[in-house]
């Protein structure tokens, strides 16, 4: 019966090709019930031997769906009850943001396209999202934002339902921290390679203007891969083929973050020198008075790092800041005095490039 199934479960008019937890998975979707019809609730049935859990999320159509059940009662393909996302909660954890489906239940109304609002701030709210090693982060008295209205979570069960994360929220005039991320790659927007060589991308990741460290995870895609290849640490590899491509790297959580760099092949080695200027100390470009913080420079050709000295000094309030060179790469900045901008330059003693970075001294409070 199994190898029966097996062969047919493609002909059938439910079959769909769907993504349950980012994997591409063979499934067949129908009603939830032959009596009643809900279009917000499915029975996804699994390709023999394949399994789905409460909490997988689906991706069915371009709409993101949740196992919120299973059922048990089949002998040969493993089913769960889908339900269909009503909205995205935006959490950040780990220096990422993350966009996490959920279903709202309640009894106030929704619009559900893209300017979803919960229009009775003063209701309690049940938030349903998957549980997830993220997920269980998520800490009662945080403010979330979904529509246009922020919420606190009040109660959060992971028993009543496993596999799904049950929260209460309520409207609160707290809101939710705002974060902008951007990306920089260090290489520059445009590199030239040799053929058959190798160039290591560097990044840096900011959150509202501050670097993170450690980094959030990226991934690394190329326009074309007969000319150039990338591994998931962002190492581009050049084929046999005198072209460009580009190289596109994004934040693998919420790939509408990314940037890019074109990559040209030739036959003959250039050079492509760029610097980094940063300090472990986050944030690295504002110092708290009588706070000491080191600053490295580091040079590259072609993604690669080179050693080179150089020299440094200030320009700002000399009253304001005390400067120590470390050695031909690292100096410390002390805060002397508060209330001021000033500018940390690094100039290369091979070629005179000057590499700045504004820092601001301020008060602790």
């Amino acid at each position: 019966m199994k190898n029966t199934i097996s062969t047919e479960f493609k002909n059938s008019t439910s079959y769909n090709l769907v993504k349950i937890n980012n994997v591409d998975r063979d499934v067949r979707i129908v009603e939830e019930s032959s009596i009643i019809k809900n279009p917000n609730k499915k029975r996804l049935l699994c390709y023999p031997d394949e399994t789905i859990s409460i909490g997988d999320i689906i991706l069915w159509d371009s709409e993101n769906w949740i196992c919120t059940e299973t059922d048990t009662t089949s002998q040969v393909s493993d089913v769960g009850i889908i339900s269909k996302s009503n909205n995205t909660l935006t959490i950040h954890k780990n220096n990422t943001p993350y966009q996490i489906p959920c279903i709202i239940n309640s009894n106030i109304n929704l619009d559900t396209d893209q300017t979803t609002y919960i229009e009775t701030p003063s209701t309690t709210i049940v938030l349903k999202i998957p549980n997830t090693e993220i997920t269980r982060q998520i800490k009662r008295g945080e403010i979330y934002k979904l529509g246009l209205q922020n919420y606190e979570i009040k109660d959060i069960n992971d028993i009543v339902e496993p596999g799904i994360l049950r929260l209460e929220i309520m409207y609160s005039q707290e809101v939710q921290e705002e974060h902008v991320y951007t990306l920089e790659i260090t290489n520059g927007i445009s590199v030239n390679i040799q053929e058959s060589t190798t160039l290591q991308l560097n990044i840096n990741v900011f959150d509202n203007g501050i670097l993170l460290s450690p980094l959030p995870f990226l991934t690394f895609t190329s326009s074309d891969e007969t000319i150039c290849t990338v591994n998931s640490s962002g190492l581009v590899t050049s084929l046999n083929n005198i072209d460009n491509c580009d190289i596109t790297v994004s934040l693998s959580s919420d790939s509408s973050i990314f940037k890019n760099i074109n990559i040209n092949v030739i036959e003959d080695v250039q050079n492509n020198i760029t610097y980094t200027l940063t300090s472990t100390s986050l944030p690295d470009n504002e110092i708290i008075i009588t706070q000491i913080k080191t600053y490295t420079i580091q040079k590259y050709n072609n993604g690669i790092p080179i050693e080179q000295n150089f020299s440094f000094n200030v320009v700002g309030d000399s009253l304001s800041y005390q400067l120590i060179i470390v050695d031909g790469n690292n100096c410390s900045v002390k805060c002397l005095k508060s209330g001021s901008v000033i500018t940390l330059k690094a100039i290369d003693d091979n070629n005179g490039e000057i590499v700045v970075k504004d820092i601001r001294l301020k008060n602790l409070f």
